[in-house]
């Protein structure tokens, strides 16, 4: 690892440890499920479906993608390994990813980008491993909030460049088709208070100043 990559696998490790929510979370739940609803509006998901979650954590997304197709998490931290629910799992670096080319039907990576030190080898390794789609959702720095926490956290300084123009010009840098691209929700997973789950269906719709930037991607056909 990098020293970067040391010092944000601390800081998830420690985060995890104080107050990570499980995946099973009411709030989580409510917050995850409508994401992949919507991602399957664009995306076939389904049973048959194969898909990597890099940088998958705890498991906000995995768990919930293990329910509707064959999904396999790879994270560089084992402790946050450990903590994922889901039966396929890996403790693997995000630069450099220990599969076969075109190995997956979808790569999907959440919230992952603004903590690594090198965004194009990312991109370049999950779009090697990806039959077909590379899907994105990261941080919006245009979320007011957002941007306060960012500038406070210094472990989550780099989404301060992560608008949405940002993201689809490293994106398409990659030679990565960009199909579907928006910002969505209000909410965070992890710092909302549990006494607002109720509301959170409701601040889950398209918006410029969404929380989550949301990028869809197909590699070319030759």
């Amino acid at each position: 690892f990098m020293a970067a990559d040391f010092f944000q696998k601390e800081y998830w490790e420690r985060e995890t440890l104080k107050k990570r929510r499980s995946p099973r979370h009411p709030l989580i739940c409510s917050y995850v499920v409508p994401r992949i609803n919507l991602l399957r509006r664009y995306l076939d998901i389904n049973k048959n479906t194969s898909l990597l979650d890099v940088g998958c954590g705890n498991g906000f997304f995995t768990y919930y993608f293990d329910q509707i197709c064959n999904v396999y998490g790879v994270d560089y931290s084992e402790q946050l390994i450990r903590a994922n629910p889901v039966e396929n799992k890996a403790v693997m670096n995000a630069n450099n990813l220990k599969f076969a080319d075109n190995s997956f039907d979808i790569v999907f990576a959440n919230a992952l980008l603004h903590h690594v030190d090198d965004i194009d080898r990312v991109l370049q390794e999950m779009k090697r491993v990806a039959k077909r789609n590379v899907v994105i959702l990261d941080a919006n720095r245009n979320n007011p909030i957002l941007f306060l926490f960012s500038l406070v956290v210094r472990e989550e300084r780099k989404a301060l460049k992560f608008s949405l123009a940002y993201l689809k010009d490293r994106i398409s840098r990659q030679d990565l088709r960009i199909t579907h691209s928006f910002s969505y929700g209000l909410l965070f997973p992890n710092k909302t208070p549990t006494f607002f789950t109720p509301l959170v269906k409701w601040s889950n719709f398209k918006h410029p100043f969404g929380t989550t930037n949301f990028i869809i991607s197909e590699k070319h056909v030759s």
